[in-house]
């Protein structure tokens, strides 16, 4: 991995998140489904009344919702929403008058999201394709950017941190489930095509991610909690729960 460029492991992230998209049941060496959604906390009484469709393809770091906190109303982007499970709780939460935009790098994951939408009856959620280091967003615009298991699949993590917080209102916040670690990697860890594509290969130690998001800008970050799960098979891994504000 260490030989491509940007461009060719955006390209590699994108199809292989397209298979998982496509066919849901193929084997992965990541987590995939609705087993793997249960164990990180989705509650199963609501997965039980949502089309199989909506949770089978879930390939998240962790499960954000108990640390997103929003209110009636709010515009929330979630980058990289996949097909969609974290876009339901979302739209649920801001309700009809809030709005929620959904983000992916993988036409196939937008268009299973976009269907997902449909068969489960949300009407509040905007979805697009499109990469997380040139979001198609206005300044100022969101009351939260939300993510889970984004940032370690992009090869260019300063980029997307200065979207999210530019898209940001002043005084909003983004809330995120993200793998760190918790030293370097060796490079040829680094180096590996699977290692990446489980959010390890490109992931950053912890206190390098908060020294990114103090660089550009974001305040009172907060590392809210930290676990590991199926997610995190490294030794060195660990999923870390984290909120900051613009």
């Amino acid at each position: 991995m260490l030989n491509l460029n940007h461009d060719e492991i955006k390209k590699l992230v994108k199809d292989k998140y397209g298979e998982v998209a496509k066919n849901p049941c193929g084997v992965f060496n990541f987590p995939v489904g609705r087993a793997f959604a249960l164990k990180v906390g989705y509650p199963k009484e609501i997965l039980d009344k949502l089309p199989q469709s909506l949770y089978e393809s879930f390939t998240g770091a962790n499960n954000p919702q108990p640390f997103v906190d929003l209110k009636e109303g709010e515009i929330v982007l979630d980058l990289g929403c996949g097909a969609g499970l974290d876009l339901y709780f979302y739209a649920k939460a801001v309700g009809e008058k809030g709005r929620v935009y959904g983000l992916d790098i993988s036409e196939a994951m937008v268009d299973k999201a976009k269907e997902n939408m449909k068969k489960a009856g949300i009407g509040n959620v905007e979805i697009s394709a499109g990469h997380s280091d040139n979001l198609p967003f206005a300044d100022n615009f969101f009351d939260i950017v939300a993510s889970n298991g984004i940032y370690n699949l992009s090869p260019e993590k300063d980029a997307v941190m200065a979207e999210v917080f530019r898209v940001l209102k002043p005084g909003a916040r983004t809330v995120f489930c993200e793998i760190v670690l918790k030293e370097p990697l060796s490079e040829e860890e680094r180096k590996n095509a699977n290692d990446w594509f489980r959010c390890i290969g490109g992931a950053l130690v912890e206190k390098d991610f908060l020294t990114l998001m103090e660089k550009v800008g974001f305040k009172n970050i907060e590392v809210i909690s930290k676990c590991r799960n199926a997610r995190t098979g490294h030794p060195l891994a660990i999923c870390a729960n984290i909120r900051a504000y613009k």
